[in-house]
């Protein structure tokens, strides 16, 4: 039996099942085996290559834990009453003023190019007038070298609420919004000024938590794919090994119940094992629509996420981004994922598809009636079904 023969079950069972039982051997099953055991690692090497993990700078809350790298206006403290992240915020207030500044420096350079650098700038703000005013005018700088620096209004991405917290995301790098003043480079950031000012003088208090830049890296960089490849091959295998064994154990003493001679159990293992090239065509299925889909980034820095919280976030970044893309709908059709972990369970699709592979197989067997044939598999669907739900295998 070669590869084209074990695909001749697909769409010509009768005659290949008649094939195997003229000279019947194990070559078979291992060319099944191998592929699928293939086209799982492509599978998930395209879904580590599509899954990009938050990589933050700083990757903790250091930059707002204390007012080391910070200079003001005014006076600046730490807030460890009104925070977001951590312990603590930074503060800075006035007294009968009319604008405050913010400004951290000696945080690089960072790399915010297009191609390999930070994508993104997240933090909390939270602003405080003594009349709730909303700033006249707010702005963010990002510092290069020589005093150069890019710069944008913050007016649409803070709140218009006295003392309330907001948290923006903003885009960062070439051609996405920022005015360039003295040349500055993407590929040098250094430090951040955040600016808000008012018409009129007042109480102004203004407090940043939470302040990091992001960009995402792929499973296939962070290098869990390469490391995970020999527990990928290891689980496929014993997965494969499991069902065969457990498919043909309980369909040849079915077959045995409905009073049937199932013949010498290698040869029945031999047939059974070849139904499951139907394992083959579903992974490729799998695979090939994962690759329809663009990367994705999610909000967490571990895969599996490690908490019910990022497991959420992740859930939600999922439907939506790819479920309104048909092959992320088709392709949890084919699986019920849980993204908390790592384990696919398969759909019914895949084991009915089995089913009438064997009532076929054992139909050209023994040469029973298709009636009968059905009646066994069906019967060992069910058993198979229960020993799933409630054991898990």
């Amino acid at each position: 039996m070669d590869v084209r023969g074990v695909f001749e079950i697909l769409y010509s069972p009768v005659k290949a099942f008649k094939k195997i039982i003229e000279k019947p051997d194990f070559k078979g099953v291992l060319i099944i085996l191998v592929l699928v055991m293939s086209f799982a690692v492509v599978e998930q090497y395209v879904i580590a290559s599509k899954l990009l993990l938050l990589d933050p700078t700083p990757d903790n809350d250091e930059w707002t834990e204390s007012t080391a790298l910070w200079t003001s206006n005014v006076s600046l403290l730490i807030d460890g009453s009104d925070y977001k992240v951590g312990n603590y915020s930074v503060k800075s207030s006035v007294s009968n003023g009319t604008n405050i500044w913010m400004k951290i420096t000696d945080i690089g350079p960072l790399d915010c190019s297009e191609d390999t650098g930070y994508k993104e700038l997240f933090f909390w703000i939270n602003w405080t007038h003594e009349n709730g005013i909303p700033s006249s005018n707010a702005t963010l700088r990002l510092f290069s070298v020589n005093e150069s620096y890019f710069e944008r209004s913050l007016t649409n991405f803070i709140s218009n609420s006295s003392a309330e917290w907001s948290n923006s995301t903003l885009k960062i790098g070439p051609n996405q919004g920022w005015n360039p003043t003295n040349s500055p480079d993407w590929q040098s950031v250094t430090g951040l000024e955040f600016r808000l000012t008012w018409l009129t003088s007042a109480n102004l208090t203004l407090k940043i938590d939470d302040l990091h830049f992001r960009r995402y890296n792929s499973l296939l960089e962070r290098g869990v794919f390469s490391e995970s490849v020999i527990s990928i091959l290891i689980s496929i295998a014993i997965a494969f090994s499991m069902n065969w064994i457990l498919w043909s154990g309980i369909l040849l003493l079915v077959t045995k119940v409905f009073r049937e001679e199932a013949g010498p159990w290698t040869m029945f293992f031999v047939i059974i094992g070849h139904v499951f090239i139907v394992t083959v065509v579903y992974t490729i299925a799998s695979a090939a629509l994962i690759s329809m889909l663009s990367p994705l980034n999610v909000p967490t820095k571990t895969w599996p996420p490690t908490t019910e919280a990022e497991a959420n976030a992740v859930n939600v970044v999922f439907e939506e981004k790819w479920y309104p893309n048909w092959p992320y709908r088709l392709y949890t059709a084919l699986h019920f994922i849980s993204f908390s972990g790592v384990t696919l369970y398969f759909p019914l699709l895949r084991e009915v598809w089995t089913l009438v592979l064997c009532s076929i197989a054992i139909r050209i067997l023994r040469g029973i009636t298709w009636r009968k044939a059905t009646s066994i598999s069906i019967v060992a669907f069910i058993i198979r079904s229960i020993l799933r739900f409630f054991f898990g295998v």
